[in-house]
């Protein structure tokens, strides 16, 4: 195998890790752009003081993202003002 052809394979090598790369980050970002998304559904809601909605939404986005810590503090946020009575 000449060096051109050992050049060529690595090269390969590299196109491989990378679209992997670019793989999983596209997973990660569409993640985070859901989660932005009910975040900003879920502020509207509280916003215009519809709690029991927004806490409905939160426990359903953590159905499917369960170790989102930015949903489990929207979640604990929205539990404390129900309990406590209100805004």
């Amino acid at each position: 195998m000449g060096i051109g052809a050992v050049g060529v394979v690595m090269l390969f090598i590299v196109l491989i890790y990378y679209l992997r790369m670019v793989g999983r980050r596209a997973v990660s970002r569409q993640h985070k752009d859901q989660v932005s998304l009910m975040l900003e559904k879920i502020a509207i809601l509280e916003s215009v003081a519809q709690d029991q909605k927004a806490l409905l939404l939160v426990e359903q986005a953590l159905q499917t993202y369960s170790h989102d810590h930015r949903l489990s503090t929207a979640k604990n946020r929205i539990q404390q003002r129900l309990n406590n009575g209100g805004p």
